[in-house]
Parts: C-alpha cells; structure tokens; sequence
C-alpha cells in the first residue's frame, strides 16, 4: 500500500481515478490546486505523486514537479495529461517527473506506473544503503494472479483457449509475442504468464514503447552513465536491469525505433546489456514478453521492424480475440467490473446488461472499462439501468447504417447524427493508439490542433483536463 497525493482540478476525473487507485489499496490524498498540494507536500509523507499537467489554464503540474522535488525528493511524481507532446515529456522528465502518462489512462496503465515507481524507489533505497523500502519487490509482493484471473474470465471458448495457451507458455522462458487490438487486454495476459511463471516472486515491470519520446529511448530500456548526455546527473540502470530476476513487458514493441530494435535484439541473444555512455555490460535474467496491436509481420514486409527481432520475439504467439468474437462475454465482465470499482455497492440492470451486449465497443474491454467507470461515477443510486447508459453512452447504436431512416430514428436530427458517428470514430482512434491524441489525429487524417478542438467540442466537461 502507498501513500499518494492526487492533484487533478476536474471532479470527475478526480473521482475516477482516486477511486481506481484505492481499490488498488493505495491510500490517496486528493487535492484540487497546485496551492492545495503545497500544504499536504509540506504536512504528509508520500512515495508517489500523480498530477495533471494542464491546471488553472497553465502548466501547473509542473509547479507541482518542483514543489515535490523540494518538499519531497523521495516521492516519485507521475504527470498526467491529455496534451501529448514530446518536448513536454522530455522537459517533465528533465525537471524531475518518473513517468508520463497520457489521458485517457486506463486502469492497466495508471497500476503500471504506480508499480514502477514504486519499486524505482525500493531500487533506489536499497541501493543508497538507507534500508529496505516497505515497498518489497521479493517474496512479499502481492500476486497478480488473482487480478489477471478476474479481468481475463470468461466462458466463451475463445477466452477459454487464450487462458490454457497462456498457462502453457508459462512453464518456460520462451520470449511470448500478444498480439491483438488495443483494449483486449494483452498486459493483463502478460501479467497472467508472470504469475503462472517461476519468476512470480519476482518483478513485473512494463513498459509502454509508444508513450517514451524518441530520445528517451536507449536510456530508458538500457541505462545510462552519469554524464552522458544533459540532465544525466547519476548513473541509472535502464527498465531491462530493474526487471532482472522477473519479467519485463514491451507493450506496442512495434513502436520501437531501429536504433534500439538492435540493441535489444543483442540483450535477447547475449543476455548482457549495456547502458548509454558506458563500456562495459551488465549480465541480465530477465524474460521478455512483447505485446502489438500492429501486424509485425506486415511491418516486416515493410522494413519497419527487423526480421531477426520479430522471430527472437514470436517463439510463443498468442492471439487477444477482439470483444465482438466473445460477446457472451460481456456480462461476466461488465458485473465484474461494476463489482470491483463499486466494491458491491452497486448493480446493473438485466435490460442494461442486455444493451451493453449490443454495443459494438471498438475499444475492446478498455472502452467497457470505461464506459462503466462513468456510469459509475455519474450514478445517482445503486442501480445502474439502460436510461443512465443511454445517457453517458455516445456512440451510434450497434448495427446501425448510415442510411435516412436510421437516422430519423435519433432525436436531433442530421447533426446529432453526424456527431454520433464523429465521436464513435475519435474513441475508436484514441481507443487504438492508447489515448495518444497525436497517433489518433494521425489515424483520424486530421491535425493535432484539429482533434483537440472537436475533443473539446464533444467531452466539455474534459476542456480543461
């Protein structure tokens, strides 16, 4: 358990993501102001910090970096926004930022973080020589079995075939290659091998290729020697070292750049890695699992992906069906879901289970994930029914053509309608580029600037996210 200050100015967003994070058994410290989180930095102790970039019209979380490093330089600080930009990461990461995050985040992801930062701090106490961190990454780290178990159910047969292939691949430390669109859970899979593994007892550390800026890369995955290069200030051991003894997952390794395609594909073979700016190597134990929502095969054919990588990765593939291939599905899911986040206070409806299987959820679990979350949070009893989905609910309505007469059917008419169809399609991209607002605009053929704009126009209560 941790101790976490949340700093976030939207009530909605702060609502989703403490109640996310205390049901992960952290304790949480809710503030709305970078003012707010000053007074607690200065009165409480805590090992991370999550704050969101954009506050008060300005770039108020990194106020927040600065008054951690001051008040706090112990406590990890995760910076969450819904403006992806590079040279915003690069400089948050500069000033003193653990990792960067961009909205929307999943609960995977935001877990992830939270983990990592933990055990960077474990790694940095033991090393220091101040003792053991209370946050251990040996035998007494909680089981992921138990998480992977409940979100991976399901009685269909392609679930059934997906959870006896992952059991199967585990018994070995064969590299295992997840492929699958985004939202089916391919982290949840990877934490599924680890668990079932040898290595259980060990870390679980994992990596989201497409969320590192460019030059961040090589340092992060392999390291660095202080000096080498500007803001380097100590030597660091990059993510392949903090996995050694456990499991290091790639998610969207096929966002990987060539330059460390190659480096990687040398740990993979030598088992030895070697961080920026030094010249010796460090002997690793580590299995790798690599996740894509891309066909690496195609991007092979390309000259996007090296060949000798993709069959270092794929020795074990296994295949995430998409939600629509197990609709039988959803209702365990859904329930499960609504149970965790709700801590069983609240229910849905047999007729709101009933549309929810009709819906055509482009985003997999992810999208139901979330679609519940704000069901959830905008609920006015325990009973969540069809009219409270209805209203949260923006996509057009499954199995619906674009066609005069479905349109009637839809109250507002031609522009309500068109901006149906609009927003089911930017949730899809954002859905399949992990909330990456710049891979969705490309994905959409429209600018950054443009995305941002209708973001703004469709999700008001998020305009200042």
């Amino acid at each position: 358990m941790a101790e976490i200050l949340l700093v976030e100015d939207e009530a909605n967003a702060r609502k989703i993501l403490s109640l996310g994070l205390e049901l992960q058994g952290h304790q949480v410290c809710v503030c709305a102001s970078p003012v707010e989180a000053d007074r607690q930095l200065q009165s409480r102790t805590f090992d991370v910090v999550l704050t969101d970039l954009r506050m008060e019209n300005r770039d108020a979380g990194l106020e927040v970096i600065d008054m951690s490093r001051k008040h706090q330089p112990h406590a990890r600080v995760l910076l969450l926004t819904a403006y992806a930009s590079a040279d915003t990461a690069v400089a948050a990461m500069k000033q003193g930022a653990f990792d960067y995050l961009t909205k929307p985040v999943s609960s995977e992801e935001l877990a992830s973080a939270v983990e990592r930062a933990l055990f960077d701090a474990a790694s940095d106490n033991n090393e220091s020589g101040r003792g053991k961190h209370k946050f251990d990454t040996g035998s007494e780290q909680p089981s992921v079995a138990g998480v992977a178990g409940e979100m991976l159910m399901g009685e269909s047969e392609p679930m059934q075939r997906v959870r006896d292939r992952l059991k199967r691949s585990a018994n070995s430390d064969f590299t295992v290659l997840i492929s699958g669109e985004s939202g089916t859970g391919k982290e949840l899979a990877a934490r599924m091998v680890h668990a079932y593994s040898n290595r259980a007892k060990g870390v679980f550390i994992p990596v989201h290729c497409g969320a590192i800026p460019d030059g961040l890369f090589e340092s992060e995955l392999f390291g660095h020697r202080r000096g080498a290069f500007t803001g380097a200030e100590c030597d660091r051991a990059g993510l392949i070292e903090s996995a050694n003894g456990g499991t290091l997952f790639l998610d969207e390794v096929g966002e990987l750049p060539a330059s460390v395609q190659v480096k990687l594909l040398r740990v993979l073979q030598d088992k030895r890695v070697r961080r920026v700016g030094e010249d010796r190597e460090h002997d690793v134990d580590v299995r790798v699992i690599a996740a894509t929502n891309r066909d690496l095969e195609a991007e092979v054919r390309r000259g996007n992906f090296r060949e000798d990588l993709f069959f270092r990765l794929n020795v074990v593939p296994v295949h995430m069906p998409p939600l629509r291939q197990h609709r039988e599905d959803i209702p365990l899911l859904a329930r499960a879901i609504v149970r965790q986040y709700s801590e069983g206070r609240s229910r849905l409806t047999d007729d709101c289970l009933h549309k929810l299987v009709s819906l055509p959820f482009t985003g997999n679990v992810r999208e139901l994930e979330n679609l519940l979350q704000r069901m959830l949070a905008l609920a006015e009893s325990s009973e969540l029914d069809i009219q409270l989905l209805n209203e949260v609910y923006s996509g057009v309505p499954a199995g619906s053509d674009v066609s005069l007469d479905s349109m009637q059917k839809q109250e507002g008419g031609l522009d309500a309608w068109v901006a149906s169809i609009e927003q089911q399609l930017i949730d899809e991209a954002l859905a399949r580029t992990g909330g990456n607002i710049t891979k969705a605009a490309k994905e959409l053929g429209v600018s950054f600037r443009s995305l941002r704009y209708r973001l703004k126009k469709t999700l008001p209560s998020n305009e200042e996210a």
